[in-house]
Formats: structure tokens, C-alpha cells, sequence
């Protein structure tokens, strides 16, 4: 079970959990609707999820509110829980940037418009508080809130001391965005997976380009610790916590990130000539008859480059000699909307599910033509 954190770096370790889920014909926990998240951002309920054909599930990777005994209900046993940290400024700005809070919050001065939400920030939440369909606030506290802290005790430290110490106990592993690579190494360690599970496409899977900050991070620091305060000692409790797991290593640990790192280049590299992009992929949907409308959508598209060859990954202290080839670099590049579309084509639905469900996977998109490509040539 993957507690998916927004803005932390989370759709590309999610990718990764896809890709191997698929190619081990894991069962899914998947939503309904062609959403990505699952109850977010309130406590899930069963009717959000996909039914199984046997009632059981595997695997867990979209954004929902975490609450383990929800989660009890629906995954083994013997699930292994994990999640991602990332740097609550460096986080605040990702929000700030992906939800547009620059053009929401009036008043904002400045180049920096972090550094000016900081010097007021209640000024700006209020809205935010009071709006029923949206029960948190994303620039507060976001991380710990998806973790399950409820927000009217932020500032109830006895209560944050015990939530940290119940997410030590209940998580087998927390990920530190900005130590990415020895996570992964930590992550392969702990699940007995090979080098190559755990390659991802190191182009960020939900970008947007935004101004470079003007004013001092440890100035802003300290103003956002008052203000994000669960979340800061979260991330500097469980980015401990990593080092403290990876001193716990042998002593080829970093050989092996370094090792891993060079092969993530390669592979990068290589892909970048195996599958080249297509501009302006336009395709027509619908008919035009009974008064309908075709819509033009333009999608991202590669094809093949059939003298690319394969890249032969020697073998090492850490793995088997294995190849890359095209099809896994398409699998790289695919987003977190590409394979909830493979994913519930593949997924096996009981034999008396309501029509309706069945008619929310049929008009799930993809949001690349490369999980369409992946679905028709049932490619493994």
C-alpha cells in the first residue's frame, strides 16, 4: 500500500509500483470513477473501488486519505506500507505552482509569491477552512493531513508527537524525495526486487515549469515551520529515519545507489533514441449522429525506432545481466493516467457487476497514446 503524497514526487514512484504490479498480474485497488484519487480528499468507502473478481487485492497506489483500518478491510495481512516525504518548502512551492495559489490568493506581493504568502498566511486560508467539499488546506500541513491527521489539532503537540510515533510503527518505509535513489535501493532491499523494478523515467512525471525562487530558503524556513508544523516534523523524523535504515545496510549500500544511478543514465539515454515522439498527435472521438459532437483531442505519441537495438545491462554484485529494450521504455514513459487505462482493462470484475461500472472503464482515457499502444499488443 502506497500512501500517495501529493506534490512529492509520488506519481513516479507510483509508476513504478504499476509497472510491476502489471507485469506480475497483481490485483489493483482502483477507483470508480476516471479519477485519481480514491475517497480523497475524505476517507474512502468500498463503493469508490473497483470490485475483484476473487474479493482480494495486491496493490494500492492512488491518493486516498490514509486510516489503517480502513485499509485493513480491503488489503492482506501481510501488506507492506509505504509512502513519500518531500522538503515542506520545497513541497509549498510545487503546490503553490500546480494549483495556481499565485492567481487564487489575492494580494500576493512580489516576485516571490511563497515568500509573500509567508509573511501572512491565515490572511489567505480563511477561505479555505470554511469550504465543506475540500475539508483540509493544501498549503498546511498538506503531507500530514494525507497521512490521516485531522486538522483541528495541529497545535496539540502531544497529540503530533504520538501521530509521528504511530507512523513509525504502522510504515515499513518512508521515502525522502530528495534522497530518491537511496530510497528506491532501500525500497528493492526490503520487497527482494531487482535492479531493474525499480528503474523509473527520470523526466518528472507531473511538471510544470515555474519561477526560480528569489528570497532565502532559510529565512522562509522558519516562518514555515511555525505555520506547516506537522509536516516539518514529520519530514525531519523519517529523513532521520532513512539514514539511520541505510546505516543499518552493508557496506556496498552506496556502491550500490551509485551503481543504480549509472544504470538509470544509461537506460535514460538510450530510451531517449528507442521510442521517438510524434508533434501534434490529433485523434477524432465520437461520430457526429444524433446530434453529437466529435471532439479533437491532441495526445503525446512515440514510435518505435527500429535501429535502436537493445541495451545489454551487464551483470553486477547487485544484479543479473537483463535488457532494456523499446517496450520497457515505453513503460517508462508512461504516466500514472496510462496505467490506471491498461489497468482496468486488465482488471477482473465479478461476474455480476453493474453495467455502469463496467461502462466507467469503458470511457476511461489514457492520457498518451502509449497505453493504448501497450493495451492492444497486450504487451508484458
Amino acid at each position: 500500500m502506497f500512501a500517495k503524497v501529493h506534490k512529492a514526487g509520488s506519481t513516479t514512484t507510483a509508476c513504478i509500483l504499476q509497472r510491476f504490479g502489471y507485469e506480475h498480474n497483481l490485483t489493483f485497488v482502483l477507483p470508480v470513477r476516471d479519477d485519481h484519487h480514491i475517497g480523497w480528499p475524505f476517507f474512502f468507502k468500498q463503493e469508490d473501488i473497483l470490485p475483484s473478481a476473487d474479493g482480494t487485492y495486491n496493490v494500492l497506489v492512488h491518493h486516498s486519505v490514509y486510516h489503517r483500518q480502513l485499509l485493513k478491510h480491503v488489503m492482506p495481512l501481510d501488506t507492506v506500507y509505504i509512502s513519500i516525504l518531500r522538503h515542506p518548502l520545497s513541497h509549498l512551492r510545487s503546490v503553490f505552482n500546480w494549483y495556481e495559489y499565485d492567481k487564487v490568493f489575492r494580494g500576493l506581493k512580489g516576485p516571490d509569491h511563497v515568500a509573500s504568502f509567508l509573511e501572512d498566511p491565515k490572511k489567505f486560508q480563511i477561505p479555505y477552512f470554511t469550504n465543506f467539499s475540500d475539508p483540509m488546506t493544501r498549503t498546511k500541513n498538506f503531507m500530514a493531513y494525507e497521512l490521516g491527521f485531522p486538522v483541528g489539532l495541529f497545535d496539540d503537540q502531544p497529540y503530533v508527537d504520538e501521530f509521528v510515533d504511530k507512523i513509525s510503527r504502522e510504515f515499513d518505509l518512508i521515502l525522502i524525495l530528495e534522497h530518491i535513489n537511496e530510497s528506491l535501493i532501500l525500497l528493492r532491499r526490503l520487497m527482494c526486487w531487482t535492479l531493474k523494478d525499480v528503474l523509473y523515467g527520470k523526466d518528472p512525471k507531473r511538471v510544470r515549469i515555474y519561477l526560480k525562487p528569489t528570497t532565502n530558503n532559510a529565512t522562509l524556513e522558519v516562518k514555515h515551520r511555525q505555520w506547516s508544523n506537522v509536516d516539518y516534523q514529520l519530514y525531519d523524523y523519517f529523513n532521520k529515519t532513512l539514514w539511520k535504515k541505510i546505516l543499518e545496510e552493508d557496506d556496498g549500500f552506496h556502491q550500490e545507489v551509485r551503481h543504480f544511478e549509472q544504470v538509470l543514465q544509461s537506460t535514460t539515454t538510450y530510451c531517449e533514441n528507442a521510442i521517438i515522439p510524434l508533434v501534434g498527435v490529433k485523434i477524432v472521438k465520437g461520430d457526429g449522429i444524433a446530434g453529437g459532437r466529435d471532439e479533437t483531442i491532441t495526445k503525446e505519441a512515440w514510435v518505435v525506432n527500429g535501429t535502436a537495438g537493445i541495451l545489454t545491462v551487464p551483470k553486477s554484485t547487485w544484479n543479473d545481466e537483463f535488457d532494456v529494450d523499446p517496450t520497457l521504455c515505453l513503460k517508462l514513459k508512461m504516466m500514472r493516467k496510462d496505467w490506471d487505462y491498461v489497468l482496468k482493462r486488465k482488471h477482473k470484475l465479478p461476474a455480476d457487476v453493474s453495467e455502469s461500472v463496467k461502462l466507467a472503464i469503458k470511457k476511461f482515457e489514457p492520457q498518451t497514446i502509449l497505453a493504448e499502444t501497450l493495451d492492444s499488443f497486450n504487451i508484458k
